[in-house]
């Protein structure tokens, strides 16, 4: 699965407790500290789902060699 271009490498930034989140197709986010942080976990956590995924549907290194 190929990211959405509008989601990766956001621009972020934080003042004053709000963090802005601005993604490349222009949409702007304000979050307190405290959701920022929760959804920064998500996402950390929904990469490593998905990788773990694709991991599991690849061909095994051992299955490769024979």
């Amino acid at each position: 699965m190929k990211p959405d271009l509008c989601t990766m490498a956001p621009n972020v930034s934080a003042d004053d407790g709000v963090v802005t989140v601005l993604s490349r197709c222009g949409a702007s986010y304000n979050l307190t500290a405290e959701a920022a942080m929760r959804l920064s976990e998500e996402l950390v956590r929904s990469a490593a789902r998905a990788r773990g995924q694709q991991r599991m549907s690849e061909p095994r290194a051992d299955d490769r060699l024979r």
